[in-house]
């Protein structure tokens, strides 16, 4: 689990930098297709960040940020995609909410069989 002050991002909107080390193109595209794309970054940093916290208590190490995808499926439902190698057979149960203030996730990961 993760949370994040939407606050935060309304400020790193605007620095290129940290949003291309951190998010992959399609997220930014749907992230700054909105109005007001902080609350959407800010969900799916979170998201990214409880995403780790989950593989480290698998002892799977070694993601980056910009490893993970988040994205929403055809319904709109969050879904969270890992691209590397060795953790293709890793099933993440993903759960994100927002409001004004505030971003949060939720995650379990669990392995195929």
């Amino acid at each position: 689990m993760d949370i994040e002050s939407v606050h935060r991002f309304r400020r790193l909107a605007a620095d290129d930098a940290f949003l291309h080390r951190v998010f992959t193109q399609k997220e930014l595209d749907y992230c700054l297709a909105h109005r007001s794309p902080a609350p959407h970054l800010a969900v799916r940093f979170a998201a990214k960040e409880a995403i780790v916290k989950a593989l480290s208590g698998l002892n799977r190490t070694g993601v980056s940020y910009k490893d993970i995808e988040v994205t929403n499926n055809e319904s709109g439902l969050p879904t969270a995609h890992i691209h590397k190698r060795g953790f293709e057979r890793l099933r993440i149960a993903l759960t994100l909410s927002h409001s004004h203030s505030q971003a949060v996730a939720f995650t379990i990961i669990t392995e195929a069989p």
